[in-house]
């Protein structure tokens, strides 16, 4: 269920627009889950789908303890250096795809002169990688990455910190996110919580912190034309 009672009579009531970037607006959750199948395979073990689902929308620090607990008997720091080793050699070997509709939403809300900031739980170095070798760092005057933060989503820190970088209240922002932490970190900002659900089906209990659901970002700029101040 969503919460479609937010978009009632908000026309005009949002001024900028926060960013996820890991699939959101590339295509990079394929990539993450085939480094940690390439780093299980080396060590003779297979990475269960619910720890890599978990780990969808969380900083480092919260991926370690993931592992941690759901894979109590293996050597984690060893596991995450060969998954962080195979994800760097697959996101450096080509490009990762810009997801459907993102660029042309961000066109859309450039040539409006809409303030755009991206907060990723990636650290800031890859962010800043990943969107120059995409094509896509230019569109953005705020990059908030999650070694910049203290708590990472599902806490609301990271829009938080984003919006006051732009210059404008959270509960101002249309927030878009792909991953269940994040969309409840989106909802718990204050602003406008948008869900494009992005390997999987939205889990029911994920759905509820959104006050929107896409299909792709090609639905977007309906919902945006509705609530933005343009």
């Amino acid at each position: 269920m969503q919460k479609k009672s937010k978009l009632n009579d908000q026309s005009g009531a949002y001024k900028a627009v926060l960013f996820d970037m890991d699939g959101t607006l590339i295509d990079t959750e394929r990539i993450g889950a085939a480094s940690w199948d390439h780093a299980g395979a080396e060590m003779g073990l297979t990475v269960p789908e619910v720890v890599k689902r978990r780990m969808v929308g969380r900083t480092l620090p919260d991926i370690h303890a993931i592992v941690r607990e759901g894979m109590p008997e293996v050597d984690s720091d060893r596991l995450l250096a060969r998954a962080n080793h195979h994800y760097h050699r697959l996101v450096t070997e080509a490009p990762p795809p810009v997801k459907a509709g993102a660029r042309e939403l961000l066109e859309w809300l450039r040539a409006r002169g809409v303030p755009m900031a991206v907060a990723t739980s990636s650290r800031r170095v890859q962010a800043e990688d990943k969107l120059g070798r995409t094509g896509l760092r230019n569109f953005f005057e705020v990059i908030v990455g999650g070694d910049e933060i203290s708590r990472g989503k599902p806490d609301p820190e990271i829009f938080l910190v984003a919006a006051e970088r732009l210059g404008v209240e959270a509960r101002g922002c249309v927030v878009f996110e792909d991953s269940g932490p994040g969309i409840e970190a989106a909802e718990r900002s204050g602003g406008l919580a948008v869900f494009v659900p992005e390997m999987h089906p939205p889990d029911p209990a994920q759905a509820l912190f959104a006050h929107r659901i896409l299909k792709d970002l090609h639905e977007a700029v309906p919902l945006l034309e509705a609530v933005l101040e343009l």
